[in-house]
């Protein structure tokens, strides 16, 4: 409706333009000759401007393009037949004007208007040949001998009615077919550049292209989504601004040259930083000319990070074969050493020099034959027990034994808010009991000075990157916090900051975590405190 509308503006404006030059030239003509006719060409320029304001008026409100369209045309055709009857009838030059109604009405309205005009002008052009043979019948009528009489023999004069006549079908005829053929055409490449958005729009990929300057021309939905720009503000933008690329990324332009595939790290509108692996393309015409580029992209920053966890894995699965080996190793010789000095200080009187020195390295036996065992359960970790378990209960029990621990018994103030309806999940309670023990230990070391340990457990709905509903354990302290730098390598085997640690607590919890399918999540602000947070599906992980 909306390119019919559109049409009939385009109308308007031509009408007013044709009328304007043929009767202003035909008013120019006229002056200093016959001046009879010239108020009557006044009026129909007059008439035309009136006509044309009122249907600027009325088309924006008007809902049947359709009739409006045949009323304009028809108008036009009954202007025509007056200007053609006023400059001599069958001998009127402007009998052609005819042509542009019928052209203009095929344009609109297809075959059928383009038959209908031509009918009609047909007839009103008849009527004016009619009047002017037989003007004996109608010298009553004074307005129907406005025509003048002819001196063309009768002949001729039936020849140009013919002759137009003819002229007007076949031109309505043709013209009409060829505006439904030109129509079909428009429908059908309308319907391909629908699909071809439709495309665009539906692929999982960012998609966009570029003129021959570097220019965005295209930005499809993908794209808005991975990189957070709507199309009209990346529009004839250079791509590599709105990317954030590098310098040698940009010297790879003109198109001919650009450099394929090629992964970088972008930065989104809202300052966000993703790495983006990009496929790029030079776009050619028909000639095989470059006018531009094509580009399709993808954020893999996820991607990376879980090749990274992989690689990261399969190192740590190769050192842990290797180092479970030299553990048992050390271990074997170790638990003989400390056997030998149990003996040996069995035969030493307690006033000997030499006992504090065996106390001392039996000591430090016992600690080393502690790092080895937990070197030995984090290399080669036990397959999962599971079984139907209270969690409420299996985290009070824990806090229940860290309350209990002399070291920490008066000084760290612990607190339970544990859900009041029962939580049972699937899990190994012996390695879910020690998950829970690391992280409380490392809170209460993180309080040399005292504070407060919160537990806390309850259902959610989706957290923690987990679908449907899961479990939430929280524990929260009031220590020294995280510094930023060491907030990523915290689950790193072997990275402690303290004096005595072996740095395998934390690491010991995310693969449990891991093998329950679960998540850890560590919030910490330094000098305030930290908060872990593991989540478990509720449903357990009785399917793997």
């Amino acid at each position: 409706m909306e390119a019919l509308r559109d049409k009939l503006k385009w109308l308007m404006g031509i009408r007013v333009a044709v009328v304007t030059l043929t009767l202003g030239v035909l008013i120019y003509f006229q002056i200093g000759k016959s001046t009879q006719s010239i108020p009557a060409y006044y009026g129909l320029i007059v008439a035309t401007y009136l006509l044309t304001i009122l249907y600027g008026l009325l088309i924006k409100r008007i809902e049947r393009l359709a009739l409006f369209a045949y009323l304009q045309i028809g108008g036009d055709i009954l202007f025509e037949t007056v200007l053609v009857a006023l400059t001599g009838g069958v001998e009127s030059p402007f009998s052609l004007l005819y042509i542009i109604s019928i052209t203009a009405a095929s344009a609109l309205l297809s075959r059928p208007g383009g038959l209908a005009a031509a009918s009609v002008a047909g007839i009103f052009y008849g009527a004016i040949v009619d009047i002017q043979y037989y003007r004996s019948t109608y010298e009553m009528f004074p307005l129907l001998s406005l025509p003048r009489v002819t001196d063309l023999p009768v002949p001729e004069i039936f020849y140009n009615l013919s002759i137009n006549v003819l002229g007007f079908l076949m031109v309505g005829y043709l013209s009409g077919t060829l505006a439904e053929r030109l129509e079909k055409k428009a429908r059908d490449l309308t319907e391909l550049q629908e699909i071809h958005r439709f495309i665009l729009e539906s692929i999982d990929s960012g998609v966009f292209t570029t003129d021959s300057e570097g220019q965005i021309t295209s930005f499809n939905k993908k794209a808005e989504m991975v990189m957070g720009y709507a199309k009209t503000e990346v529009r004839s933008r250079f791509w590599w601004d709105v990317f954030a690329w590098p310098v040698r990324v940009r010297d790879h332009f003109p198109p001919a040259t650009v450099p394929g595939g090629i992964e970088e790290v972008s930065t989104r509108k809202d300052g966000r930083r993703i790495l983006l692996g990009m496929n790029l393309s030079t776009l050619y015409d028909e000639q095989g000319v470059p006018i531009g580029m094509v580009g399709v992209f993808q954020d893999i920053s996820l991607q990376k990070k879980m090749e990274e966890e992989n690689r990261r894995r399969q190192w740590l699965a190769k050192i842990g074969e290797v180092s479970a080996g030299m553990a048992h190793e050390i271990r074997n010789p170790l638990a003989a050493l400390s056997g030998s000095m149990q003996v040996l200080r069995k035969d030493l009187r307690p006033s000997d020099d030499n006992r504090p020195l065996l106390d001392l390295a039996l000591r430090e036996t016992e600690r080393l034959s502690g790092i080895v065992s937990d070197f030995l359960q984090y290399a080669r970790p036990r397959q999962l027990n599971l079984k139907e378990c209270d969690v409420n209960a299996l985290v009070g029990n824990t806090v229940s034994m860290l309350e209990q621990t002399p070291e920490y018994s008066g000084r760290v103030r612990f607190i339970r808010h544990l859900a009041p309806e029962r939580i049972m999940a699937l899990l190994d309670p012996d390695q879910m009991q020690q998950v829970c023990w690391n992280l409380g230990l490392n809170a209460c070391q993180a309080m040399p000075g005292g504070g407060t340990l919160t537990v806390s457990t309850h259902w959610v709905s989706g957290a923690g990157g987990l679908d449907g509903e899961s479990i939430d354990i929280v524990f929260e302290d009031t220590g020294q916090g995280i510094e930023d730098e060491h907030r990523d390598k915290i689950f790193d085997p072997f990275f402690t900051t303290k004096a005595e640690g072996t740095g395998l607590g934390l690491s010991v919890v995310h693969r449990i975590m891991e093998d329950h399918r679960g998540r850890v999540q560590v919030e910490s602000v330094p000098g305030v405190g930290t908060r872990v947070r593991l989540t478990l599906p509720a449903a357990g992980v009785a399917a793997k």
